[in-house]
């Protein structure tokens, strides 16, 4: 539709194109029934179709030009105008207002009649007056900022473009917005949204997009879907790339990014998982008020900017207040629009509105912290979306959404990753029964849930070691535990200790008590002679006295705690928690395995006050939100916890005290976070080490979530689907297809 700026005449019938190109591009690619726009599914974008058809028209009757094409595009609005005043049709953003507009240039300029039945004009341009009505007695930022993005609907009001000029980047565009840019050039002249409007067709020749440049969110799109699938450590180097190229846009403040709450806040939390350091201070411009008030996102209650503005403020530090706020009042939102949400059945919705609505629920049910990667990797693969279609004013595809190849390699990967677990958990049953264990208290079952926490969270085929050692150790500190809580006597509890703070590799330096003092000692002594010599395999030393010290740590504590119920003591809470963090057990299933997860650990470091200090936080969380989900039946069995504890102290009700102790698990765990991914990179903990203590972490608050029992039906099932059901690739195809 732009002229040409160096016409002398202001008659438009003596100006000529000044992108001829993209009006060849129209006369090249109109469908066979008439219309312009993406070829669509029957049920959708046919309001799209509409607009983009009608636009098309337009700018062929400006030039004078496709008599037949306008012929035939009069003939498919004709036929489908029925869809433009259908509610149940999903519009374009500003469809309501830009296609009235069109309409009236139709008529005025072009003395083109529309084949649209009265009824319809009058019912679009009641709508249309009733928007802009609604707009004009609410003036804000962001009702500013949507109708300067739909400038191709707003007429000549030189009111209009002097706010809308308000709007234009440093690039010389409207929002980016090809369409928007090019009608304020028309109107306004002006010399930046002419250099943009070239820069579009010199980039992308004929065929201009629908929103220009993009290729920042395309990016994070891609990398955060290769991320959600759990494919991402088959594209390192490339996402390593990719991301040092936003970062330094995020450093330079591209507007790209800082000026759209969507794309501000996938970078902000994909760069702060990938360990760049980020602020939070970037969401001050988009506060709860801010947001509303000022953008355009806000004015149109934009779902996905929400949702990705409450999953940013997921990833924070402690003393992060912005973040918590943007957390509390976009949770609510996100609540209420789950709650309000139509029913499928009663409104047509595309594969991709559908897809938003599917995040929501998930994030809403299944919280950051407390997310096992393979459980969110398995839900992801089978609630993929391959629409890649998006529509702002009007729709487009992009390459980077809905990928048909990543969701088969997913889905592949998974099940590859799940036949190596299925064998590994085969051998774990093996090492049961040859060590005597399998007959004890549910030491079957725990084994398999000991074994899923380290398969839903390191799931890497070449990490086997330190997923056997971890099942192992795990499933022994729990049958220990009950040995010291519940079972074994004073003598058996003092004989087992003994064993191993007189440890010998070639066997035993003292007696056994009793028989189950034994099967304990050569079950644990198989354990930590099999992760020594894994160990070994990985960093080249031994690393038996480590290995043996921790598990002589946990079994002195387990004794205090059982001297203390014996003699009926009462502990400080403080005396309760130095003991506690050590006997909750995490130490030889965790630490062990920070040698087998890759990188060299020297022993000043494995050793060392940081490693000890992501330890002791993880503990604390762990043996806290045990407390917390244990406290009533611990009480009834006059058994003291934290809770009890900080009770003594003065705190009134259980409630008070349970509420008190999530506060400092909740900082606690922002603590770990900032640990693990140490943004300033100070860290002598290689990453792939830290890594462990939050997942570990997330296996906690997966499992105390509702109940700190092994034998929950919902655990079974979703130990399974990551264990033993596969994804079946059949089911993929159909959908795909």
């Amino acid at each position: 539709m732009v002229p040409a700026p160096t016409a002398s005449s202001t008659d438009r019938h003596d100006q000529v194109p000044c992108f001829p190109e993209t009006l060849n591009w129209i006369l090249e690619n109109q469908h066979k029934d008439g219309s312009w726009g993406l070829p669509r599914n029957p049920n959708l974008l046919l309001k799209d179709s509409l607009s983009s058809t009608l636009a098309c028209v337009l700018a062929l009757k400006r030039w004078g030009v496709g008599d037949q094409h306008i012929h035939n595009a009069l003939g498919f609005i004709g036929r489908n105008s029925g869809s433009l005043t259908d509610s149940s049709q999903q519009a374009p953003i500003g469809f309501d207002v830009v296609f009235p507009a069109m309409i009236q240039t139709c008529a005025q300029d072009f003395d083109l009649n529309l084949p649209l039945n009265s009824a319809n004009l009058g019912a679009m341009f009641r709508n249309r007056d009733s928007i802009l009505s609604s707009a004009a007695h609410h003036r804000s930022g962001g009702r500013d900022a949507f109708l300067a993005y739909i400038s191709e609907g707003m007429g000549n009001s030189p009111d209009h473009w002097e706010t809308a000029r308000k709007f234009q980047r440093k690039n010389g565009s409207l929002f980016n917005s090809p369409s928007a840019t090019a009608a304020a050039f028309m109107h306004l002249r002006d010399a930046d949204s002419l250099g943009y409007l070239r820069s579009i067709v010199d980039v992308n020749s004929a065929a201009v997009p629908a929103i220009y440049p993009n290729g920042i969110q395309t990016q994070l799109s891609l990398i955060d879907a290769i991320e959600s699938l759990g494919i991402n450590r088959l594209f390192g180097e490339e996402i390593e790339q990719a991301l040092d190229e936003i970062y330094t846009s995020w450093i330079q403040g591209d507007e790209e990014i800082f000026l759209d709450p969507t794309t501000c806040s996938m970078a902000f939390r994909i760069l702060r998982l990938n360990r760049y350091p980020v602020s939070p201070d970037v969401f001050n411009r988009f506060t709860e008020d801010r947001f509303w008030d000022d953008t355009m996102e806000g004015y149109l209650k934009d779902e996905m900017a929400v949702l990705e503005l409450h999953k940013a403020s997921n990833v924070l530090y402690p003393n992060e207040s912005i973040l918590v706020h943007q957390q509390s009042w976009t949770n609510e939102f996100l609540m209420k629009s789950m709650e309000s949400s139509p029913n499928s059945a009663n409104r047509t919705r595309s594969r991709a509105s559908e897809s938003i609505s599917t995040q929501v629920d998930d994030v809403l049910n299944y919280p950051f912290k407390g997310d096992l990667d393979r459980l969110a990797h398995r839900r992801n693969i089978e609630q993929y979306c391959t629409d890649n279609t998006r529509t702002l004013k009007s729709s487009f595809r992009c390459s980077s959404f809905g990928s048909e190849d990543l969701l088969k390699l997913a889905a592949a990967d998974f099940n590859f990753c799940q036949s190596v677990h299925q064998k590994e958990l085969n051998q774990l049953m093996s090492w049961l029964k040859e060590y005597k264990l399998e007959d004890m208290r549910l030491a079957k079952v725990k084994m398999g849930y000991c074994y899923f926490s380290a398969a839903a969270t390191y799931y890497d085929p070449e990490l086997s070691d330190a997923r056997i050692s971890w099942a192992k150790h795990s499933l022994l500190t729990s049958l220990i535990d009950d040995f010291y809580d519940i079972f074994g006597t004073a003598e058996e509890h003092l004989n087992l200790l003994e064993l191993f703070e007189r440890w010998d590799v070639n066997g035993p330096r003292a007696e056994f008590c009793t028989e189950e003092v034994k099967t304990f000692y050569w079950a644990l002594h198989s354990a930590i002679c099999e992760t020594v010599e894994n160990a070994f395999a990985w960093q080249g030393r031994n690393v038996m006295d480590h290995v043996v010290e921790l598990w002589v740590d946990v079994l002195r504590t387990m004794l205090e705690e059982a001297e203390w119920s014996r003699t009926n003591t009462l502990p400080t809470l403080d005396e309760y928690m130095r003991n506690g963090y050590i006997s909750f057990a995490l130490g030889p299933i965790v630490l062990p395995s920070l040698y087998m997860v890759g990188p060299q650990l020297p022993d000043e470091v494995a050793k060392g006050p940081e490693v000890h200090h992501l330890f002791k936080v993880m503990s604390t969380c762990g043996r806290l939100l045990n407390d917390c989900r244990s406290f009533q039946r611990e009480a009834e069995e006059g058994i003291s916890n934290a809770v009890s504890l900080r009770m003594s102290q003065g705190i009134d009700t259980a409630e008070e005290a349970i509420e008190e102790i999530k506060g400092l698990i909740d900082e606690q765990t922002k603590e770990l976070l900032r640990m693990v991914l140490d943004e300033r990179n100070t860290s002598a903990v290689p990453k792939e080490c830290r890594e462990l203590f939050w997942k570990m972490n997330k296996v906690l608050h997966m499992v105390y979530k509702k109940e700190d029992t092994y034998n929950s039906t919902k655990l079974v099932q979703i130990a399974e689907s990551v264990i033993k059901e596969p994804i079946s690739l059949s089911v993929m195809d159909s959908r795909v297809i």
